[in-house]
């Protein structure tokens, strides 16, 4: 029997200007018809149900585990287990880090949940306790489909500009709402679908209607966007995508253009402080030539939002000096939030009271997730909860160095800048106790594990090709 040929080899030069060695692609493998049905499609489906229908509509005989997203994530992970069973599918070593991350967040759920018998728990905490833990079944269903599913460049590329579009649409039906006053999810009603999750109303901040899009408040809006912003700038930004033409501009700028708007529509802080951490964690990544003309479109943004929407800016502005002032009632609220829970903290602080059970009609709200974590999960929660947005940060740093294209590299700068986001905002709302804002969390918490595995493979096979 002859020896396999050797793998045909492809130069390119990487980031530092180094001559890069990768295998070039088998033509047969170029010219194979791909899986109907893979790891991407089915997590885009997912997207597709848990943006763009409203949060507040779920299947009524299920109750707050009814939204369609929901559901239809038990059936994914279910799709990937008999893959595994077929031995279709496999698990990537290269991605594990947040499978790893993700038993460490059941471990901490799990004690919680067994401590919660250690106490008179009322039905409705005890209910909603239950609900948490299937929940969290489920985020970690999605972490494995996403990161032992995707484990091919491209397809993890199709998947981020799917769920780019996606966010897209939310910011475009934000937008509208706010200057039409029509709130989209009190006219929309999915047959087969009720009212289960009360929307939080929105209401005006200095005379402007607050944006919600299909999400269930404007706080949890804002955290969507921004989540989404990162993708939208590398892909404005990849060279790949450049060309002629006022469509191809549309299509590169279009996302990030809607989004940026979208955001101080909101009125919140939120929304401002998630917008300035991506740009924060991105834009010193960049080249020269493509920093300054965004801090000239950054300026001419503010303008552009200032002529467009007066006032608008300005409330912004009050809100952010009222709180350091704290003269501001939602800063004052926050502020009272501490004193009010410590008892609960004092009471059970290392698992806390069990997940999900500090309900607000019961007890109080507590506008930070980490505060209201603390009290749930304890002090081990909180730190699970951590490691998994560090962890996030990670894989999008290490990807980062283990590539050499510089569109993948900033790929793993967008993770980074996500999980970012997210660690500072959860200082400012419950962010987890969102269903969009959650479910999208985890989506993109696993596809940050791909794009660890990918860059691993990527590498290795670099290193063997260079010495062959």
């Amino acid at each position: 029997m002859s020896a396999p040929a050797p793998p045909r080899l492809r130069r390119a030069r990487g980031h530092d200007g180094t001559l890069a060695v990768t295998p070039k692609p088998d033509p047969a493998a170029l010219h194979a018809k791909p899986a109907r049905w893979d790891a991407a499609s089915v997590l885009t489906v997912y997207a597709a149900l848990i943006m763009l229908a409203p949060a507040t509509q779920t299947v009524a005989n299920l109750g707050a585990l009814g939204a369609p997203a929901t559901v239809f994530a038990v059936l994914a992970f279910l799709w990937f287990l008999a893959g595994r069973l077929t031995g279709r599918l496999t698990l990537d070593p290269g991605s594990s880090s947040v499978r790893k991350a993700m038993c460490v967040l059941a471990v901490a759920f799990t004690l919680s949940y067994i401590g919660l018998s250690g106490r008179s728990a009322g039905t409705l905490e005890t209910q909603a306790a239950d609900r948490a833990l299937i929940l969290l079944l489920i985020w970690c269903g999605l972490v494995v489909v996403a990161s032992a599913g995707i484990t091919d460049r491209d397809r993890l590329e199709v998947l981020l500009r799917r769920l780019v579009l996606l966010g897209t649409i939310v910011a475009a039906v934000g937008i509208v709402e706010f200057f039409s006053g029509w709130q989209f999810t009190s006219h929309i009603v999915i047959p087969g679908l009720s009212t289960n999750i009360d929307p939080q109303a929105t209401g005006a901040r200095g005379g402007h209607l607050r944006a919600q899009a299909t999400t269930t408040q404007p706080l949890e809006f804002g955290a969507v966007i921004a989540v989404h912003l990162p993708f939208a700038l590398q892909q404005a930004g990849d060279p790949a995508r450049k060309g002629p033409g006022f469509r191809n501009a549309l299509r590169r700028y279009g996302p990030v253009t809607t989004m940026i708007v979208s955001l101080p529509m909101t009125v919140s802080r939120t929304a401002i402080i998630g917008l300035v951490v991506v740009l924060a964690v991105l834009m010193p990544s960049w080249p020269k030539e493509r920093r300054r003309p965004a801090y000239l479109m950054t300026l001419v943004g503010a303008a552009a939002v200032r002529v467009l929407v007066p006032g608008l800016l300005g409330t912004i502005l009050v809100l952010f000096s009222s709180a350091s002032g704290n003269s501001d009632n939602s800063s004052q609220a926050r502020t009272k939030d501490y004193a009010g829970v410590t008892p609960y903290i004092k009471q059970r602080p290392w698992f806390g009271r069990g997940p999900s059970t500090f309900i607000p009609s019961l007890y109080r709200y507590t506008d930070n997730y980490y505060l209201l974590a603390l009290v749930e999960i304890g002090v081990v929660g909180v730190l699970a909860v951590l490691v998994i947005y560090f962890t996030g940060i990670r894989a999008g740093r290490l990807g980062r160095k283990l590539s050499v294209d510089e569109p993948y590299r900033d790929l793993g700068q967008c993770f980074a800048a996500t999980f970012a986001v997210m660690l500072l905002i959860s200082a400012t709302f419950d962010t987890l106790s969102f269903p969009m804002l959650s479910g999208l969390l985890f989506l993109l918490f696993g596809c940050s594990g791909a794009y660890l595995g990918i860059a691993r493979s990527e590498a290795a096979a670099r290193a063997q090709a260079g010495t062959a």
